[in-house]
Protein backbone atom coordinates (compact mmCIF):
# COMPACT_ATOMS: atom_id res chain seq x y z
CA UNK A 1 0.00 0.00 0.00
CA UNK A 2 0.96 3.21 -0.98
CA UNK A 3 0.67 7.20 0.89
CA UNK A 4 1.60 9.89 -0.80
CA UNK A 5 0.07 13.68 -1.57
CA UNK A 6 -3.06 12.40 -0.36
CA UNK A 7 -3.30 9.33 -2.28
CA UNK A 8 -3.68 5.93 -0.73
CA UNK A 9 -3.48 3.27 -3.86
CA UNK A 10 -3.70 -0.49 -3.07
CA UNK A 11 -2.51 -2.88 -5.30
CA UNK A 12 -3.81 -6.57 -4.86
CA UNK A 13 -3.28 -9.49 -7.22
CA UNK A 14 -0.47 -9.34 -8.34
CA UNK A 15 0.34 -13.25 -8.05
CA UNK A 16 -1.43 -13.60 -11.33
CA UNK A 17 1.12 -11.25 -12.81
CA UNK A 18 4.54 -13.10 -13.87
CA UNK A 19 6.76 -12.55 -11.01
CA UNK A 20 9.08 -10.15 -13.26
CA UNK A 21 6.08 -7.79 -13.02
CA UNK A 22 4.75 -7.96 -9.64
CA UNK A 23 5.97 -3.90 -9.12
CA UNK A 24 3.75 -2.38 -6.45
CA UNK A 25 5.72 0.51 -6.31
CA UNK A 26 6.09 1.23 -10.38
CA UNK A 27 2.14 0.92 -10.38
CA UNK A 28 1.32 3.10 -7.74
CA UNK A 29 4.03 5.77 -9.08
CA UNK A 30 2.11 5.21 -12.18
CA UNK A 31 -1.66 6.42 -10.67
CA UNK A 32 -0.02 9.02 -8.88
CA UNK A 33 1.49 10.43 -11.98
CA UNK A 34 -2.15 10.29 -14.10
CA UNK A 35 -3.68 12.16 -10.83
CA UNK A 36 -0.71 14.57 -10.86
CA UNK A 37 -1.39 15.43 -14.55
CA UNK A 38 -4.76 16.19 -14.13
CA UNK A 39 -5.47 19.78 -12.50
CA UNK A 40 -8.79 19.23 -11.31
CA UNK A 41 -7.85 15.69 -9.26
CA UNK A 42 -3.85 16.52 -8.42
CA UNK A 43 -5.00 18.06 -5.36
CA UNK A 44 -7.52 14.85 -4.58
CA UNK A 45 -7.11 13.19 -1.48
CA UNK A 46 -8.74 9.46 -1.25
CA UNK A 47 -7.92 5.41 -1.90
CA UNK A 48 -7.58 4.15 -5.27
CA UNK A 49 -7.95 0.14 -5.50
CA UNK A 50 -5.74 -1.26 -8.50
CA UNK A 51 -6.82 -4.80 -8.42
CA UNK A 52 -4.91 -7.97 -11.08
CA UNK A 53 -7.82 -10.24 -12.36
CA UNK A 54 -7.42 -13.42 -14.46
CA UNK A 55 -8.68 -13.74 -17.98
CA UNK A 56 -12.21 -15.52 -16.33
CA UNK A 57 -12.74 -12.65 -13.68
CA UNK A 58 -12.05 -9.80 -16.48
CA UNK A 59 -14.19 -11.25 -18.54
CA UNK A 60 -17.06 -11.71 -15.87
CA UNK A 61 -16.68 -8.06 -14.65
CA UNK A 62 -16.76 -6.74 -18.16
CA UNK A 63 -20.31 -8.63 -18.90
CA UNK A 64 -21.93 -8.08 -15.64
CA UNK A 65 -20.85 -3.91 -15.23
CA UNK A 66 -20.55 -3.07 -19.17
CA UNK A 67 -22.70 -5.97 -20.76
CA UNK A 68 -19.60 -6.23 -23.15
CA UNK A 69 -19.00 -10.16 -23.90
CA UNK A 70 -15.32 -9.95 -24.90
CA UNK A 71 -11.39 -10.01 -23.39
CA UNK A 72 -10.87 -6.12 -22.29
CA UNK A 73 -7.65 -5.08 -20.32
CA UNK A 74 -8.46 -2.20 -18.27
CA UNK A 75 -11.37 -1.17 -16.99
CA UNK A 76 -12.03 2.16 -13.98
CA UNK A 77 -14.67 2.38 -11.92
CA UNK A 78 -14.95 6.03 -10.37
CA UNK A 79 -16.37 6.26 -7.07
CA UNK A 80 -19.22 8.88 -6.14
CA UNK A 81 -18.23 10.99 -3.19
CA UNK A 82 -19.54 10.07 -0.07
CA UNK A 83 -20.91 13.28 2.32
CA UNK A 84 -18.97 13.98 5.04
CA UNK A 85 -15.89 11.71 3.76
CA UNK A 86 -13.13 13.63 2.62
CA UNK A 87 -10.17 12.43 3.64
CA UNK A 88 -7.64 9.82 2.41
CA UNK A 89 -9.74 6.94 2.77
CA UNK A 90 -12.66 8.45 1.07
CA UNK A 91 -12.90 6.40 -2.27
CA UNK A 92 -12.11 7.56 -5.48
CA UNK A 93 -12.51 4.31 -7.88
CA UNK A 94 -10.92 1.16 -8.58
CA UNK A 95 -8.73 -0.18 -11.57
CA UNK A 96 -8.83 -3.42 -12.92
CA UNK A 97 -6.16 -5.00 -15.53
CA UNK A 98 -6.43 -8.08 -16.28
CA UNK A 99 -3.27 -10.12 -16.08
CA UNK A 100 -3.73 -12.35 -19.07
CA UNK A 101 -4.22 -9.45 -21.34
CA UNK A 102 -1.31 -7.67 -19.62
CA UNK A 103 0.77 -10.76 -20.74
CA UNK A 104 -0.57 -11.37 -24.50
CA UNK A 105 -0.57 -7.41 -25.20
CA UNK A 106 3.52 -7.30 -23.73
CA UNK A 107 4.12 -10.07 -26.22
CA UNK A 108 2.32 -8.25 -28.98
CA UNK A 109 4.34 -4.96 -28.66
CA UNK A 110 7.71 -6.65 -27.77
CA UNK A 111 8.51 -4.86 -24.41
CA UNK A 112 7.98 -6.43 -20.63
CA UNK A 113 4.76 -7.43 -18.64
CA UNK A 114 5.85 -4.45 -15.81
CA UNK A 115 5.57 -2.07 -18.79
CA UNK A 116 2.26 -3.30 -20.25
CA UNK A 117 0.67 -3.39 -16.66
CA UNK A 118 1.87 0.41 -15.60
CA UNK A 119 0.71 1.84 -19.27
CA UNK A 120 -2.63 0.00 -18.25
CA UNK A 121 -2.40 1.21 -14.80
CA UNK A 122 -1.85 4.87 -16.46
CA UNK A 123 -4.78 4.48 -18.41
CA UNK A 124 -7.01 3.10 -16.05
CA UNK A 125 -6.09 6.09 -13.61
CA UNK A 126 -6.88 8.81 -16.14
CA UNK A 127 -10.10 7.34 -16.93
CA UNK A 128 -10.89 8.16 -13.35
CA UNK A 129 -9.40 11.08 -13.44
CA UNK A 130 -11.97 12.48 -16.35
CA UNK A 131 -10.31 11.28 -19.88
CA UNK A 132 -12.22 9.67 -21.94
CA UNK A 133 -11.57 7.77 -25.41
CA UNK A 134 -14.63 7.17 -26.59
CA UNK A 135 -14.82 9.83 -29.42
CA UNK A 136 -11.53 9.86 -31.79
CA UNK A 137 -10.32 13.14 -30.75
CA UNK A 138 -10.56 12.70 -26.93
CA UNK A 139 -9.18 9.20 -27.79
CA UNK A 140 -5.94 10.94 -29.13
CA UNK A 141 -5.73 13.42 -26.20
CA UNK A 142 -5.93 10.74 -23.78
CA UNK A 143 -3.44 8.75 -25.47
CA UNK A 144 -1.00 11.38 -25.61
CA UNK A 145 -0.70 12.28 -22.01
CA UNK A 146 -0.99 7.94 -21.35
CA UNK A 147 2.33 8.39 -23.86
CA UNK A 148 4.11 11.06 -22.26
CA UNK A 149 3.15 9.78 -19.05
CA UNK A 150 4.51 6.04 -19.33
CA UNK A 151 7.63 7.31 -21.19
CA UNK A 152 8.29 9.06 -17.91
CA UNK A 153 8.32 6.10 -16.12
CA UNK A 154 11.30 4.81 -17.98
CA UNK A 155 10.23 0.63 -17.20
Amino acid sequence: MGRKNGLKIIIAGMASLPASARRAALYQKAVRLAFGSSKRMSRRRGEVNVVFLGRAAMLRMNRHYLGHDYDTDVISFSHEPVPGLTGPEAPIGDIFISSWMTRRQAKALGHSPAAEAATLAVHGALHLTGHDDSRPAAKARMFKVQDRLVASLRV
